[in-house]
């Protein structure tokens, strides 16, 4: 599932086995197994794997999943070549955290050129956390818009309560992390500031 893109960036960044596992602090054997798709690595094992390849945990839960332009005949038809239609948004699954993402940014523009930036929505149920601890993005800085429901935001050493129609910037390496405090799913427009998967 996640194994051939670990193991393309590993190659890609001219990485051993060893040099991942004492990185991590698995073992050569966990970390193939991992490669191999023989062992299902948890979300603390992901984020040690894309802290040590220098890349976005995102991007190796992505797998094959693209999300691509328009297609030549969509583009005939439509001035808007960047388009990304409801139907063709990417539902992202992350292991251990029943919350609902959903990238609706592209990854490849027209011209082969790159997104710099990544939008999702986050859905959250009441009274469940967007993850299981407190995180930061060493490479990249985050930006919220509360939709719909409530949050309690925790960054660093201080607590925010944030209300529809609120927005909130979370710099790079800022540690963090925000529960949805409504009765109700609260609805969530996160872009990261630059390409994740």
């Amino acid at each position: 599932m996640y194994g051939s893109r670990i193991r393309e960036m590993r190659k890609k960044r001219g990485l051993t086995l060893k040099a991942v596992a004492d990185a991590t602090g698995y073992t050569i054997g966990h970390i193939s197994q991992i490669e191999r798709d023989l062992k299902s690595p948890s979300l603390v094992a992901l984020r040690k794997i894309a802290a040590c390849l220098d890349c976005s945990e995102v991007w190796l839960i992505m797998g094959d999943s693209e999300l691509s332009v328009e297609s030549s005949e969509e583009k005939n038809n439509s001035k808007e070549t960047y388009l990304v239609r409801k139907e063709k948004r990417i539902p992202m699954k992350i292991p251990e955290i029943d919350v609902s993402y959903s990238i609706f940014t592209p990854s490849k523009l027209p011209d082969s050129k790159e997104a710099q930036m990544t939008g999702l929505i986050v859905r959250l149920n009441p009274n469940t956390w967007v993850t299981e601890q407190m995180i930061s993005h060493g490479n990249y800085d985050e930006s919220l818009l509360l939709l719909k429901g409530e949050l309690e935001l925790r960054m660093d050493n201080s607590t925010y309560v944030i209300h529809e129609g609120d927005s909130f910037y979370i710099p790079k390496n800022c540690l963090h992390n925000y529960m949805n405090t409504s009765d109700k799913e609260a609805t969530i427009i996160v872009y990261f500031s630059q390409l994740v998967y």
